[in-house]
């Protein structure tokens, strides 16, 4: 059974960080580190450096790199429950889109000067997230609720050095968690809104419970429907965040942090643009922008069915430990060390007009050494196909129809096309039938972070650090008979007939760094010089798919990072700086029919980035301007090796090569000021992302566009507090055309059409927020306390956009296909938040 369910058959490791993150806690709660007599305090320097970065910061400024801050301040403006991704809009350089609003799993999009969500790096309180695809990893709005969260720190380069990711070749982003507060008390939210959105928040902080130690714990649930049509689709998110923190008089800290999240998301469906495709896709922008081609009610045909919303989705449970400990050696060493679990399970689910029946009638068929995998049919009526007495499908040498049907008369019910076996009579065929493919995964993920710093006297800092990883995942495809078609989707356990993939993945990843700091001319020039190696080891077996296991092992070169920063004033600075990067292989490279095509073998893919800019800030004025330079290499590409190979069969392959790269450059100019009850902050971005490389069996072309790049994009807000208890705030955002195909598209679809369709492009928008809060006076109700009444209007306008484009759904004909997802449309949201 557990073959069959995608469960691990052997882990590593798993007992010592667990061991770890169990002892450290019960260290914190006995309080039996040195120097227990007293507690800093230091609420009073983290409200003056709050004052700092309004102006400062935002900017970046102190950074040898191009670095943007959104604070409390900026975050509070946003409506509760938005999606911690969605936070960092405002960031120039910065594009992140989805279908809703709010929130996305699959639509979620996110690109960073050129490159996208799988070439950015992504933390939370420093603890990489893992990779933003399946492999690894999952998104950061399940591992902190965007209600706790106190800034978020965004690199557009590559982060600081030992920032801990596989995947930061073009920008890191580290998502930081409020401390507890010294004093007892507690915040609440409650939140609604259009399309069912619904929200409630609450928090409690303990206050100073012992000597130094503070806690907090919080509960949110939220839900939401899907916009087009009846609304008929949902997403429901459950979510505990838990913090801890001990100071000591000897400047040791120790924070523990522990997060819960349950969820189940019906997301939205991918478009085609052109109007031309209509006749061969069921959704597509030009012609109704309004909705995804995904329906509302029960037909009970299949074919129809197999497009209803509440068929496709996600249910995703995780639980997410970390410690953080840090403490002085001596007055000029510390040490710190971050050791962390993160546990994932869930599924996603697909409803087809068929049953995929294996060939040889086994629910599970482990391959033998020098086999190949069992091929499927699709079986579309009951009893269509013939069976021996074990079960096994019968083989002909062609497509052979009985009597009353054809090719013409299947494809006309929507049925899949017949196989070479042997049909039963069509008088002895049943009725229509349907399965649930239940994609099942599962990981568990720990790893630490530990650094050694020092300084030498004034002016020289020393850093050293490693980070280790190591995860253990399972990824399953099982095939489950739907009871009854006519009536629904629902299924029982034990219609359980099809194991198609049972994938089991164990990784390591290790990481050295250090770094020289040096300030000098009387502290108004720095540099820091560091390098950095990392290696990555994986295995790799299906025993449905393949026999034995697959291995890969690949390391970085050396990789240096250099920062400048010298101020010409105090108000004014310049900073430069340059690194080399490097990414783990993807789990595309193994999986399925993937063959590695190359006599040294796929290569990681690298990148070199290069910074400069200066900045300015007095008093309430700030200004940047920072120039950027991305050479992506060794960029991994796909390549068909068999295309008329029978996926089904299991004779199609694909291989994988190192095909060229991207060249991105740009500038970015952001600016900030304050005028009495006025406040402005405004950026505008221009951004040159194209392929170096030209791969003909992709349709690229050297100097193509990169796909969902926009070459111009401009953000501003003004906010304005009219009265002192009522603050108003106004934004847009320019978003220019982006390219939606690599090249001209080849016309194979439309009888009398053109032999090419010129080079598809996602049109430009522009969006509209506003939102307004008003604080009530103290006392209103009880004790409660800074209580206000938030209003946030999102697409103020009802524009419609392409939020994004599905990067992983471009291999297929965009004029019968689809691959870009809708933008949300208008949205209010009104929310009661008090604390206590």
């Amino acid at each position: 059974m557990k073959r069959m369910m995608g469960r691990r058959t052997a882990k590593r490791g798993n007992g010592l960080t667990r061991a770890a993150l169990a002892g450290a806690s019960l260290w914190i709660l006995a309080g039996v580190m040195p120097g227990t007599a007293g507690a800093v305090d230091a609420a009073g320097a983290d409200d003056a450096l709050d004052e700092i970065v309004i102006t400062a910061h935002k900017l970046g400024i102190g950074e040898t790199r191009a670095n943007s801050i959104v604070d409390a301040e900026a975050i509070k403006e946003l409506p509760p429950g938005l999606d911690p991704l969605k936070m960092i809009n405002r960031v120039p350089g910065v594009l992140v889109g989805s279908s809703d609003a709010m929130t996305g799993s699959f639509s979620m999009r996110l690109s960073m000067r050129g490159l996208n969500k799988e070439q950015i790096g992504v933390s939370v309180d420093g603890i990489p997230n893992g990779s933003t695809l399946s492999n690894g990893g999952t998104m950061p709005s399940r591992l902190v609720d965007g209600g706790n969260l106190e800034r978020i720190s965004v690199s557009q380069s590559a982060g600081e050095i030992g920032t801990p990711s596989n995947q930061a070749l073009g920008g890191y982003i580290d998502f930081q968690s409020r401390d507890p507060a010294a004093t007892a008390g507690g915040a609440a939210e409650l939140s609604g809104g259009d399309v069912g959105y619904r929200r409630a928040f609450a928090r409690l902080d303990t206050g100073e419970i012992a000597r130094g130690l503070t806690a907090y714990v919080s509960y949110s649930h939220e839900q939401l429907n899907t916009w087009p049509g009846a609304q008929s689709g949902e997403s429901k998110r459950d979510h505990v965040d838990f913090k801890m923190v001990k100071e000591f008089d000897n400047g040791a800290k120790v924070k523990a942090s522990f997060s819960y999240n349950d969820l189940s998301d019906n997301d939205y469906d991918a478009v085609a643009l052109r109007a031309v495709s209509a006749p061969f896709y069921k959704a597509n922008f030009e012609i109704n922008p309004n909705t995804d081609g995904l329906t509302d009610t029960w037909t009970g045909d299949p074919n129809i069915d197999q497009n209803n919303r509440k068929t496709r989705g996600i249910d995703s449970r995780e639980y997410f430990s970390h410690i953080d400990i840090s403490t002085p050696l001596t007055d000029t060493i510390s040490f710190s060390v971050k050791p962390y679990y993160h546990h994932e399970e869930g599924a996603g689910w697909f409803y087809v007009p068929y049953v995929q029946l294996p060939a040889n009638g086994q629910l599970y068929s482990a391959v033998a050494p020098g086999g190949k995998a069992t091929g499927t049919v699709q079986e579309c009526y009951a009893n269509q196909y013939a069976h021996t007495a074990s079960g096994a499908l019968i083989p002909v040498a062609a497509v052979t129809y009985p009597g009353g049907t054809s090719a013409a008369s299947l494809k006309a019910a929507g049925c899949p096309a017949a196989a070479k076996y042997q049909m039963n009579p069509a008088s002895q065929w049943g009725a229509r039938e349907a399965s649930r493919r239940k994609g099942g995964y599962e990981m568990d993920r720990e790893g630490g972070l530990s650094e050694l710093k020092g300084t030498i006297g004034d002016n020289q800092e020393l850093r050293a650090g490693i980070w280790v990883e190591h995860i253990d995942r399972a990824k399953t495809r099982n095939w489950y008979k739907v009871t009854d078609p006519k009536l629904s989707d629902d299924y029982s356990d034990s219609g359980l007939y099809s194991i198609t993939q049972d994938r089991h993945y164990a990784s390591d990843t290790h990481m050295y760094y250090g770094q020289y700091k040096l300030r000098f001319l009387d502290s108004k020039a720095e540099v820091s010089a560091g390098l950095t190696y990392q290696d990555f080891d994986e295995t790799y077996r299906s025993p449905v798919e393949f026999a034995g296991t697959r291995e890969l092992s690949v390391h970085s070169d050396v990789l240096p990072k250099v920062g400048l920063l010298y101020h010409l004033t105090d108000s004014l600075e310049l900073f430069a700086s340059g690194s080399r990067n490097f990414s783990a292989l993807p789990d595309s490279v193994f999986e399925g029919t993937a063959a590695i095509d190359s006599k040294k073998g796929i290569q990681p893919e690298t990148s070199t980035n290069y910074d400069v800019g200066a900045r300015w800030a007095l008093g309430n004025f700030g200004f940047s301007v920072q120039g950027y330079w991305i050479d992506y290499d060794n960029r991994i590409s796909i390549q068909n090796g068999n295309p008329d190979g029978d996926i089904f069969s299991r004779d199609a392959t694909t291989t994988f090569l190192n095909q060229g790269g991207i060249t991105s450059r740009g500038v970015e100019l952001t600016a900030t000021a304050q005028f009495g009850s006025v406040d402005l902050y405004g950026n505008y971005a221009f951004n040159d992302a194209f392929y170096k490389v030209a791969t003909p069996a992709e349709g690229i072309a050297k100097g193509d566009p990169v796909l969902g790049q926009p070459r111009h994009s401009l953000y501003g807000e003004v906010g304005w507090r009219p009265i002192d208890p009522l603050r108003l705030m106004v934004n847009a955002r320019y978003v220019g055309r982006q390219a939606g195909t690599y090249g001209a598209v080849q016309n194979t679809v439309v009888a009398g059409g053109p032999a090419y369709y010129p080079r598809e492009y996602m049109p430009a928008y522009t969006l509209v927020g506003l939102s307004a809060t008003y604080r009530l006076d103290d006392g209103w109700v009880g004790p409660l306390h800074d209580t206000e009444i938030a209003v946030n209007v999102d697409n103020l306008f009802d524009q419609h956009y392409l939020a994004g484009i599905g990067m992983e759904l471009t291999t297929s004909n965009p004029l019968t296909s689809g691959r870009y997802f809708l933008g949300s449309p208008r949205t209010f949201v009104v929310t009661l938040r008090t604390k206590y």
